[in-house]
This record gives structure tokens, sequence and C-alpha cells, in this order.
């Protein structure tokens, strides 16, 4: 009766310990892919840098096509204008 008894503790023993090494495993597995798959904090990382890269050089075009459109404007009124010679 009593080696009965220490069976059961036993196997109930030999099932956690399965089940906390199976729960183990599966959320190493699971924080791994956070780590290192598609969708990863290195990647988010990565893409965050780039966003700020993107956005400063959105600055710097937006600067320089500010400049470009002054430039153009100032040359463009210092051509004549031909539509008031054609209408003589």
């Amino acid at each position: 009766m009593e080696i009965k008894k220490n069976y059961t503790k036993h196997s109930k023993f030999i099932l956690f310990v399965f089940i906390a090494v199976s729960v183990t495993f599966i959320l190493s597995l699971y924080v791994a892919d956070l780590l290192f798959g598609k969708n990863s904090l290195e990647v988010y990382n990565s893409l965050k840098d780039k966003k700020i890269q993107l956005e400063a050089e959105i600055k710097k075009l937006q600067l320089d096509n500010a400049r470009l459109q002054k430039e153009y404007f100032e040359l463009k009124n210092l051509e004549p204008e031909e539509k008031q010679y054609e209408d003589l």
C-alpha cells in the first residue's frame, strides 16, 4: 500500500517536472522569436533608425526645394514677359 502511495507521488512529481520543462521550452522559443525573428527588437531598432534618417532627409530636401523654388521665381521675374510683347 505504501509503495503505491510513493509511486503516485513520484509519478505526480515527474508529470509536474515534464509540464514545467515543456512550458519553459515554449516560453524560451517565444522569447527567442521576439529577439531574433521577423518582428524582433533588432528589426524594430533598425527601422526606427531608418525612420530618423529618412525624416532628416525629408527636412533637407524640403529646404533644398524651397531654395530652388525661390531661385526659380527670381530667375522667372528677370525674364521679359512675352505676353506683353505679343499683345502689341
